[in-house]
C-alpha cells in the first residue's frame, strides 16, 4: 500500500491480497484469533509497562484486527467508508439523547 491510506484504498488492498468469499466462517474465526492476540499484548503492557517492543506488537495486532474487519466488510459487499459515516450520524443523535440534549 501507498500513502495516504484511506478506508476505500484499504478495502481494495485487502480484497486484492486476501479475499476468500467461500470462507466466511474462517475469516470470522481469524478476527477472533487476532482480537485475542491483541488482548495478550495489551495485558503485557498493563503488567510490564509500555516498551517499544510491546508497542510495536500492539500496533501490528491492531492492523491484523483491522485487516479481518475489512475482509468481512468485503465479503458482504459493505462500503466501510459509507458505514462509518452513517453509523457516526446515528451515534451523534443517540449520544445527544443520552445527554438529554435536543436534536433540533
Amino acid at each position: 500500500m501507498k500513502k495516504p491510506v484511506t478506508i476505500n484504498a484499504l478495502q481494495a488492498h485487502v480484497k486484492a491480497v486476501d479475499y476468500k468469499p467461500d470462507q466466511h466462517h474462517e475469516v470470522v474465526l481469524k478476527l477472533f484469533e487476532e482480537v485475542g492476540e491483541l488482548s495478550v499484548e495489551m495485558r503485557k503492557v498493563h503488567q510490564l509497562g509500555l516498551t517499544e517492543q510491546n508497542k510495536q506488537n500492539v500496533k501490528y495486532e491492531l492492523y491484523d484486527v483491522i485487516h479481518y474487519v475489512v475482509h468481512i466488510a468485503n465479503l458482504y459487499g459493505i462500503d466501510l467508508e459509507e458505514a462509518i459515516l452513517a453509523k457516526d450520524a446515528i451515534n451523534q443523535v443517540r449520544y445527544k439523547e443520552q445527554r438529554g440534549e435536543s436534536n433540533d
